[in-house]
């Protein structure tokens, strides 16, 4: 088994912190209306990662552990992030960026506690994701035609 590397270690680190139930890779926080899941993917082009986020509408039907390709409501950690921040989110998870371990460890933890947390927090219910933080998970996502259909419905 190969050692995991720091990208890999400090997503494990804050979905053990935030969710605390891990599935074949990805995180997941079970709330009575949704299913909320982190999945760290490594790009086929090199040594970059994607934080992808995704929800699971319960309203729609029961799911135990889905894959974010299979929730209602997906998107990427750089869409949650401003505009002004997006280059140095994309350089702390290629790990071809030269940028010292420690420093990559602590800014990667910051980005994920300031820019993904308040999102989770917030997809408890489908009124959630209708305000705030949660009508930005929406916003910066794709919802399917179900996840169109139950958000519309509040």
């Amino acid at each position: 088994m190969s050692e995991r590397n720091v990208v890999q270690r400090t997503f494990d680190e804050f979905g053990k912190a935030a969710f605390g139930s891990k599935k074949a890779g990805s995180w997941y926080r079970r709330s009575d209306e949704t299913i909320v899941v982190l999945n760290l993917q490594k790009s086929n082009y090199g040594l970059s990662y994607y934080v992808n986020a995704a929800i699971w509408l319960l309203a729609a039907g029961p799911a135990q552990s889905p894959k974010p390709s299979q929730c209602h409501i997906q998107t990427r950690l750089e869409r949650l992030v401003p505009a002004e921040s997006r280059d140095r989110l994309e350089a702390l998870l290629n790990l071809e960026s030269p940028i010292e371990e420690e420093a990559r460890r602590e800014e990667l933890l910051a980005q994920f506690h300031q820019h993904l947390l308040p999102v989770v927090e917030s997809a408890v219910t489908l009124n959630s994701l209708r305000f705030g933080d949660g009508q930005r998970f929406v916003e910066a996502s794709l919802v399917d035609g179900e996840g169109q259909r139950l958000l519309a419905a509040g």
